[in-house]
């Protein structure tokens, strides 16, 4: 598992992957054809946040802070999560990203590079998807505190037309 900082080579191949999944489950979960479904970029709703922006609060140094607290994701959407973008330049605290899905650990992901990057912008070549009604919760590991610690989560969903977008 790795990660590249443009999306092209195995990060891009792994985002059309993750596309294709996502539109695929959708069709033959929600028995739609292929001009019923649409897809758009991941928003925080999607992932349960009760705002539009990326910001979330690491209290605990030294450990694991739950920034995605076991979200349903809502019925006829299926979310595929890519890469990550950091909000801000210079040194985080966070150095690693671990996501469970439906109680399942499923991804490892080591972010602390990232800083050190020209873009604080990444793409996995593992990235992980989750269908509808399943619940996924992301921990961060930080070495230090920060309320407002900004992460954008790069991803795609795949949804009925005319739930969100017609």
């Amino acid at each position: 598992m790795a990660f590249y900082e443009k999306l092209e080579g195995p990060a891009l191949e792994a985002y059309r992957t993750t596309l294709t999944k996502v539109r695929s489950k959708a069709m033959e979960e929600l028995k739609l054809g292929p001009e019923e479904i649409v897809t758009r970029m991941l928003r925080p709703e999607d992932l349960g946040l009760s705002t539009p922006v990326w910001t979330f609060n690491i209290s605990s140094s030294d450990a694991w802070n739950t920034i995605i607290d076991n979200a349903t994701i809502s019925d006829n959407r299926f979310v595929g999560i890519y890469g990550v973008l950091l909000g801000e330049s210079g040194v985080s605290a966070v150095t690693q990203l671990k996501v469970t899905r439906a109680g399942e650990d499923v991804r490892y992901w080591q972010i602390q590079d990232i800083n050190f990057l020209e873009s604080p912008q990444i793409y996995f070549d593992d990235p992980v998807t989750v269908d509808q009604n399943t619940t996924i919760t992301i921990k961060a590991y930080a070495t230090a505190t920060d309320s407002d610690w900004r992460c954008s989560f790069l991803g795609v969903v795949a949804e009925k037309k005319g739930l969100l977008v017609k």
